[in-house]
């Protein structure tokens, strides 16, 4: 399945000099009526310690633009890169899921479509 939209964001880190880069990649709505959107690492910086500030960058940057709330209407995974599979007991995505203000991750070898 090839995403719709495909962009590359910067976030920051506990680094100034050397920022995060993600790419997120947005698919047609799954069967719940959300949509998947997967997050890939393009540096050595785990996305899942930076979560909160990538989730307010993408809400600002992409779905603001589209009236979508990240919380309520997007199932979030993150693919497993070779430096995190080990914290995700060997899957392949850390789904993200919300609890009011908390954050929970859930792993998957696969994401559901």
């Amino acid at each position: 399945m090839n995403p719709m939209f495909e962009k590359d964001l910067l976030y920051p880190t506990d680094s100034l000099a050397e920022p995060g880069i993600i790419r997120v990649q947005i698919f047609d709505p799954n069967g719940k009526g959300k949509i998947p959107v997967v997050i890939e690492s393009k540096t050595a910086h785990s996305p899942m310690n930076y979560i909160d500030t990538i989730i307010r960058i993408m809400q600002n940057d992409i779905f603001d633009r589209i009236l979508i709330d990240i919380r309520k209407n997007v199932s979030l995974y993150i693919s497993a890169t070779e430096e995190i599979k080990k914290d995700m007991n060997g899957k392949n995505f850390a789904a993200v899921e919300f609890e009011g203000e908390s954050i929970k991750y859930v792993y998957l070898d696969e994401i559901e479509r």
